[in-house]
């Protein structure tokens, strides 16, 4: 709501700073990149796009803060100014957590690798490396689920008012800025995160659909990849196994761990590039 407000405010100035061209590259870079939320698909794919897509957005915004006025903010906007600092910190930390929830992740997917690679007729083995996955899995989405209840928290509890000036438009953008790189974080997340529980029968009646020979498809029900990888690990703990079945899942882990991988770098990328922010942040209250 309070972003809401910032924004209607700005839109009724007319101040020379927010016609400035790097502003205004930035802040339609910043509404492609709300608008690409809008697709519900949490494919690999589309979340590397959208990490692209914040990457661009903070080249952009480094640019506005080296503009003389932005460095001029901290006269005027001290406690904004710290506000927004303390927002950018919150996202460094939210994409170094990330970046370690993927590495886990990783590790994880590579000891089943691993078990299933040694595991022909190991069934009790396998067995207990898929309880050791879905245990760690379990414990990094309660990680993440914290983190972000803990986000939203201090979103509450934060308000931001943005007096009629000159600074209005860039205080609004990184604020706007600082919201969508935690939308696309979270969105990130969602692709190793298991969605909520479903019931017993629910997720049984899944398994059952995945066990027919054509493995039906389960229509009106979104299926994310982490939980298309627990459907396949419940097929192997509970049902008797033969070589082709382990080979089928051992493919598919292997295609989701590159996956994972290629969300890790990207995380990577944005972790960087919300260094160099922070410190162009922390440059504005040297002055």
């Amino acid at each position: 709501m309070a972003n809401q407000m910032t924004t209607n405010h700005v839109r009724s100035t007319s101040l020379p700073i927010a016609t400035h061209p790097l502003i205004v590259s930035a802040e339609e870079q910043l509404q492609r990149l709300k608008s690409s939320q809008g697709t519900s698909t949490s494919s690999n794919s589309t979340i590397c796009q959208k990490l692209d897509g914040l990457r661009k957005l903070y080249d952009c915004v480094d640019d506005v803060l080296q503009l003389p006025i932005s460095q001029q903010v901290h006269e005027k906007h001290a406690k904004l100014l710290e506000q927004v600092s303390d927002m950018s910190l919150n996202v460094l930390d939210t994409c170094s957590i990330s970046i370690d929830a993927f590495l886990q992740m990783k590790e994880s997917v590579q000891l089943l690798e691993s078990s299933l690679r040694r595991g022909r007729g190991g069934e009790s083995n396998l067995s207990t490396q898929v309880d050791a996955y879905m245990a760690s899995n379990k414990k990094l989405n309660k990680v993440v689920s914290r983190r972000f209840r803990d986000l939203k928290q201090k979103e509450n509890n934060q308000i931001i008012v943005i007096e009629n000036s000159d600074f209005a438009s860039l205080i609004s953008l990184i604020k706007g800025v600082e919201d969508i790189s935690l939308t696309v974080l979270e969105s990130t997340l969602s692709f190793i995160s298991h969605p909520k529980m479903r019931s017993r029968t629910s997720s049984w009646s899944l398994v059952t659909k995945m066990l027919k020979p054509k493995r039906v498809s389960c229509e009106g029900i979104e299926i994310s990849e982490v939980e298309k990888i627990h459907m396949e690990l419940l097929l192997l703990r509970n049902e008797k196994i033969d070589q082709s079945q382990m080979l089928s899942a051992l493919k598919k882990l292997q295609a989701f761990e590159l996956s994972i991988q290629e969300l890790e770098e990207s995380l990577g990328v944005i972790f960087r590039i919300l260094l160099k922010n922070r410190v162009s942040v922390l440059n504005i209250f040297s002055h």
